[in-house]
């Protein structure tokens, strides 16, 4: 199940899966997509509000299903994140989905989708920036390349290697607060054997240690080849001193498991944001610290 590539001429519909957003910036990267030489349509819902979120369930669904089944649409890309996109997951029609491959793009909250997609229908998808925020993103030409199936590589040589090994599997993951919901929800054991990926931003030292806990607990991470950790942006240690280190967070959940880990991987809320194709197998090699996709995101 691999979708079309993604190249100049192709159209770009944008909905609003999470919370809601404002028109001025989804126009912005609107432009900066024309310019590079795409088409960009905006489903009406994107706009759509209710409370936080951009609309109801019903409209959200009926929108991304909807552009899904469209022939003249290559891509979906989320239009933000924030909350509320796991709600869809009772009522998306993933065996339609599944008849025509697309390319969905996104993350933070979207980690719900991605991972859901591809469990469910063996099609990849995007972990890469929300559509908003197009306008300031600096990799935007690497992920281009990503989705038109040119081959990539990763600037690795940042990453501070806590446990040393090699590691093939596909790519999973995403945002640990929303993906810590996922493996015991979606079907099968989508996370067996794959490199998973995490971030985060703004959370408590003490939640992540927790979240951390119940992934080891549940045997989730001993049972994935490696483990990539990117940025944890604007981490918090309120209240009485916590006391333990992002990296001694990570080591104490890892260290034990006999896999290849690393951190500092260049994604996440922060100013990088490496795309990452969820489901398309990867190498991890920490001695050459290096992350190699072993096939395209999208069929030539």
């Amino acid at each position: 199940m691999i979708p079309s590539p993604l190249r100049p001429g192709d159209t770009i519909g944008v909905m609003a899966p999470s919370s809601y957003v404002e028109k001025k910036d989804i126009e912005k990267s609107k432009t900066l997509l024309e310019k590079k030489g795409y088409k960009v349509f905006i489903h009406p819902q994107t706009y759509e509000r209710e409370n936080q979120s951009a609309g109801t369930h019903l409209q959200k669904t009926l929108a991304l299903q909807g552009l899904w089944q469209r022939a003249d649409i290559t891509a979906i890309w989320a239009a933000g994140g924030g909350n509320r996109s796991m709600h869809l997951l009772d009522s998306i029609n993933f065996e339609a989905m599944k008849r025509k491959p697309k390319i969905l793009i996104g993350f933070s909250d979207i980690t719900a989708l991605l991972n859901a997609i591809t469990a469910h229908t063996g099609i990849p998808t995007v972990h890469g920036p929300v559509f908003k925020n197009l306008t300031g993103y600096k990799q935007l030409d690497h992920l281009l390349d990503l989705l038109a199936g040119k081959k990539i590589s990763y600037p690795w040589n940042k990453i501070k290697v806590l446990s040393p090994g090699k590691a093939e599997g596909p790519l999973i993951g995403g945002n640990l607060s929303i993906f810590q919901y996922l493996p015991k929800t979606l079907p099968g054991e989508f996370w067996k054997d794959s490199l998973l990926f995490l971030e985060d931003c703004g959370e408590e030292l003490s939640r992540v240690d927790r979240m951390l806990l119940h992934l080891r607990r549940t045997n989730i991470l001993k049972e994935v080849s490696g483990i990539i950790m990117g940025q944890f942006t604007d981490s918090k240690d309120t209240g009485r001193p916590f006391g333990f280190t992002l990296e001694d967070i990570i080591r104490e959940h890892t260290e034990s498991l006999g896999v290849p880990v690393v951190m500092n991987a260049p994604f996440g809320h922060g100013k990088d944001l490496y795309a990452f194709p969820v489901g398309v197998k990867a190498a991890l090699d920490t001695q050459k610290k290096t992350l190699k996709l072993s096939a395209p995101l999208s069929r030539k």
